[in-house]
């Protein structure tokens, strides 16, 4: 299936062909995480920064149009706890030092709805003038964040006294931690999560979307990903869109993406060792 055909540009795309769209520049990208040391040039890696901000803005779409918020989030938490065990199981079986294998786009995307669905929270309590709602939503805001933080401190606290206790202890207490979804040690951390929550903010405001984008990768310069910037160039296929879901390919991503991340990580791992 053509994507860009002069057809489907003509009628917009759907969300499945703007998701081909990103996992076309996803698997660019981690073309040169894994295979970097073999020559694949920095550019795919400028390509792939288009990547996380088409996910979410179709993670937006999804907790609009999903029949079930419940098992919507509930997909993007499995993906993220299997992806947690597999990466660690293949890792310690076929460790790499020339690939750091932390990519786990799953967490990103639950962060990003649960906040999604506290907003609505936050904003249906505003509306119907409840104090009560609204503390409970901002509560609940405030729980990532401090449950991030918290596996910071307890991090640092262990490697604090990695002297005196078990490297595989704290490797199993860090793993643990890693479990529990949170704001701060998500792929791409809290500006990637607070861009799909003003997608899903202004969903019907396609101009505030491309400005929101737009601030974001402009707050990125001075990261230490010196091409982050590039995301914004992202804002190109949002107005393609044409609000359709498009046919087929429902559970396409979640069996697609952890598939060629480990595919691509086990054939560097044969190449490098």
């Amino acid at each position: 299936m053509n994507v860009l055909s002069r057809e489907n540009v003509m009628k917009g795309l759907s969300g499945n062909q703007l998701k081909i769209i990103g996992v076309i520049l996803m698997v660019i990208d981690h073309l040169h995480q894994m295979f970097w040391l073999q020559g694949v040039p920095d550019w795919f890696t400028w390509l792939g920064r288009l990547s996380a901000p088409i996910f979410l803005f179709l993670c937006a779409e999804g907790m609009v149009h999903t029949s079930s918020r419940k098992k919507y989030l509930l997909r993007l938490l499995i993906g993220f706890e299997f992806m947690n065990v597999m990466s660690r199981l293949i890792t310690y079986f076929m460790p790499n030092e020339n690939v750091v294998l932390m990519n786990n786009i799953f967490g990103t995307l639950f962060v990003a709805a649960l906040y999604m669905v506290f907003t609505d929270m936050l904003v249906k309590g505003v509306k119907d003038k409840k104090p009560g709602k609204i503390i409970f939503s901002a509560l609940l805001m405030l729980l990532p964040l401090v449950i991030g933080l918290l596996n910071l401190w307890v991090i640092e606290s262990l490697l604090k006294y990695e002297p005196a206790l078990p490297i595989k202890f704290i490797q199993a207490a860090v793993f643990a931690l890693g479990l529990i979804p949170n704001l701060i040690f998500v792929e791409g951390g809290f500006a990637i999560v607070f861009l799909g929550v003003l997608f899903y903010i202004f969903r019907e405001k396609l101009v505030m979307r491309i400005i929101a984008l737009a601030v974001v990768a402009m707050l990125s310069f001075g990261t230490s990903d010196t091409v982050q910037w590039m995301m914004v160039f992202a804002a190109v296929f949002f107005p393609l869109y044409n609000g359709e879901r498009g046919g087929g390919g429902k559970y396409f991503f979640y069996v697609f993406y952890p598939a060629h991340i480990y595919v691509l990580y086990i054939a560097a791992w044969f190449i490098y060792r």
